[in-house]
């Protein structure tokens, strides 16, 4: 009896470590996000106007035209 339920109580506790680190990477994953999004608005604030800035990283490309006509607006 004894033995059940310290294998719970261990159970139970690998399961709040497993979500204890889920959390903390998911965190970290949005932080890391956020930080990459800061530099870029960072850098595009320092270009002058007619500027072209391209970024190009293993899951995205970002391209953006510093004070320039939108070429995706309606017209």
């Amino acid at each position: 009896m004894t033995a059940m339920i310290v294998a719970g109580v261990i159970s139970l506790l690998g399961l709040c470590a497993r979500l204890v680190y889920k959390a903390a990477r998911d965190r970290a994953e949005v932080r890391r996000a956020e930080v990459t999004q800061q530099g870029l608005s960072e850098r595009v604030r320092s270009l002058p106007p007619g500027s072209r800035l391209s970024e190009r990283s293993s899951d995205r490309f970002v391209e953006i035209s510093v004070g320039g006509a939108d070429p995706y607006a309606e017209r």
